[in-house]
């Protein structure tokens, strides 16, 4: 079952439930903005975002809250949905409609990071997956198993990133592509097979082997986050 998309359902009902008060309540609106606002709560948090013209903002949940004026609701602090960069609820579109992304939604310590979208923009593939890591691991913690598809899904719904231009066993612990520089490549999953990766996050300690991606030869190792070659990596002529 898509609990994810079951919530957002729940929520996109409640906004055109406040947007229906709000129309009645309200003959007209402030004309000071052609920014697609939805209801007054969520007015609030675009203006604040607008205003503070960072390209980087951190809000706890409390902060978020006084700035609303309003209490979160439950969802916002058990699912992460509620912070999807989705255009069709009005929840999103109080950052969305000032240019800006939520990049990490962090519900364990309460807080959220949003960034202004020309910034986003410019983030490279390797910054891209380094976001994507860090929020699963916020919310599921270590350990979290996904499909490629799903990261496929994750960057294009986040980052608009082309599949093709994505290897996501290029930030495997324990696999090496060749032609790819291992050691500096920020290093985020393990690789299960099948299409399945264990999202691991950046500076695990991880031990275990490194393979080869092409024929499956053990090149090196990891001892508790620390990495090391064996004669088969230059054998075989890896980066």
């Amino acid at each position: 079952m898509d609990y994810d998309k079951i919530i957002l359902d729940m929520l996109n009902r409640i906004v055109k439930l406040e947007e229906k008060v709000d129309a009645l309540s309200n003959s007209a609106q402030s004309n000071d903005t052609e920014l697609p606002i939805g209801s007054k709560k969520y007015r609030y948090l675009s203006d604040y975002l607008h205003q503070s013209n960072s390209s980087r903002v951190k809000l706890s949940f409390a902060e978020l809250e006084d700035i609303r004026k309003f209490e979160l609701p439950e969802s916002a602090a058990n699912h992460r949905a509620f912070w999807a960069n989705t255009t069709s609820h009005s929840i999103a579109l109080s950052w969305l409609s000032v240019n800006y992304f939520v990049v990490e939604a962090n519900l364990n310590e309460k807080y959220i990071i949003f960034e202004r979208k020309r910034d986003f923009e410019k983030m490279t593939i390797d910054e891209q997956m380094r976001v994507i890591a860090s929020e699963i691991v916020s919310e599921y913690g270590p350990h979290y198993k996904i499909s490629l598809k799903e990261i496929y899904e994750l960057l294009g719904a986040r980052f608009n990133t082309n599949s093709n231009s994505i290897i996501p066993s290029d930030y495997c612990y324990d696999r090496v592509n060749k032609g790819i520089e291992f050691e500096k490549k920020p290093h985020l999953f393990k690789f299960l097979g099948d299409g399945m990766y264990e999202c691991l996050g950046e500076n695990f300690l991880f031990t275990g082997d490194v393979e080869n991606a092409s024929d499956n030869v053990v090149v090196g190792e990891w001892q508790n986050g620390v990495f090391r070659k064996n004669a088969n990596w230059n054998r075989l002529g890896l980066k």
